[in-house]
């Protein structure tokens, strides 16, 4: 007999492991989302339990085998990201709009700061600081679809996310090369490496100014219908992501530009959005997923380095919150809000697609451990202060569902 068997065959697959994961974060967060619990946190608890935490039976080996789908997700999560951001009215709206910058310079300064007074290199410091400015569009956006939330605190924390995402992406990129060049495995020189970080990010800007004149020149000289739109939009998004790929251009601003442009150039109604709505859903679970399954709690047990993730993750919020004083149009309660909603952090791996999956041996072992803390924290902290913030603003309304009932 095949000793093989005696391996249960569905743990050969990794496909199958990958699948199994995601039905469970599913089901575990429907099972939640009775108790008032956001379900994403399934998403948590299954990542925790198959991933590094628990049975290892999702890890970096296996997610490399996916590494061209997880690139795609997160690059149309951007996409989305910048579908929802509104330059007309950050650039009109004058205090609103500049505080929403002033809060990722805000918490660009204050994490350096606080993580250069507790011992961290300066260098590593602004590195990670770079990296934590921007706040995580798979948290913000799930949450959001959940809740149902609308409102003038929600339309600008989806602004929020777009700007600190762009603003992350460009200030990386200066970030990135000095590390890259003067970290534990340099390789270059800084004005090198900055030219080639600085040239990904102008070649991605390029590919998406190219995608997206291809789908309006397309759909306007063959006169395409609302409902065809989405198609042609679909086959633009994935000319851009296919030419970034071969290119080593950033997929991230690119798509970032390219939901930017759709909202802000395109003059026509989209229905893009409504008849993804679910697999954007699905998408989130599964890269949420993969965040969870990729952190290990252990990473919590020193009290020093757990302390110092809770200093980071505070400051973060407080330096947010400060920002909004100026700003006239929310009041005090959705400020507070607001500051909860824009907690989450993204890794290294979320900002810069490619096949680190999260990790970057660049930094320092004591910069590399709080870091790794860093994300262990916002599995578990980041979606519950987010969904607390949507409550907290009272921009939340219960779905009814075809059958008539409440969800």
């Amino acid at each position: 007999m095949n000793e093989d068997l005696s391996t249960p065959l569905w743990l050969l697959s990794p496909l199958a492991v990958l699948g199994a994961g995601l039905m469970l974060a599913l089901v575990l967060g429907m099972l939640l989302q009775r108790f008032k619990v956001p379900k994403l946190y399934g998403a948590v608890i299954a990542g925790l339990l198959l991933g590094a935490t628990g049975g290892n039976l999702i890890d970096r080996a296996l997610l490399a085998q996916f590494q061209e789908l997880l690139n795609a997700a997160s690059a149309l999560v951007l996409f989305e990201v910048g579908r929802k951001m509104d330059l007309a009215w950050l650039l009109r709206s004058g205090r609103q709009g500049a505080s929403l910058l002033l809060a990722t310079l805000a918490r660009l300064l204050a994490v350096a700061l606080t993580l250069g007074l507790l011992g961290l290199p300066w260098g590593a410091a602004i590195f990670i600081a770079s990296i934590l400015i921007a706040v995580n569009p798979v948290i913000v956006n799930s949450m959001v679809a959940d809740e149902n939330a609308s409102g003038t605190s929600t339309f600008a924390t989806a602004n929020m996310v777009g700007l600190s995402s762009l603003v992350a992406l460009l200030m990386l990129a200066v970030t990135l090369a000095w590390t890259r060049s003067h970290g534990v495995d340099a390789v270059g020189g800084f004005g090198e490496e900055l030219l080639r970080q600085g040239g990904k990010l102008v070649l991605g800007a390029a590919i998406a100014l190219l995608s997206y004149g291809l789908y309006a020149l397309a759909t306007r000289l063959c006169k395409v219908p609302a409902r065809m739109r989405p198609g042609m939009l679909l086959a633009a998004l994935l000319i851009d992501l296919g030419l970034c790929s071969i290119s080593a251009a950033s997929a991230l601003l690119s798509l970032l530009l390219m939901g930017l442009l759709l909202r802000n150039a395109e003059q026509r109604d989209n229905v893009f959005q409504a008849q993804l709505a679910t697999a954007q859903d699905i998408g989130y679970v599964l890269l949420f997923l993969m965040s969870a399954a990729l952190v290990d709690l252990q990473q919590l047990a020193s009290g020093t380095t757990l302390l110092a993730a809770l200093a980071v993750f505070a400051v973060r919020i407080l330096a947010t919150r400060a920002a909004l004083v100026p700003a006239t149009a929310w009041d005090r309660n959705k400020k507070h809000a607001m500051a909860l909603s824009m907690c989450s952090l993204v890794s290294y791996g979320g900002l810069v697609v490619d096949t680190t999956l999260n990790a970057y041996t660049g930094l320092d072992t004591t910069s590399t451990e709080l870091m790794g803390a860093l994300l262990a924290l916002n599995v578990l902290l980041a979606p519950g202060l987010t969904w607390l913030g949507l409550r907290m603003a009272g921009e939340t309304y219960q779905r009814v569902n075809p059958e008539g009932g409440r969800e």
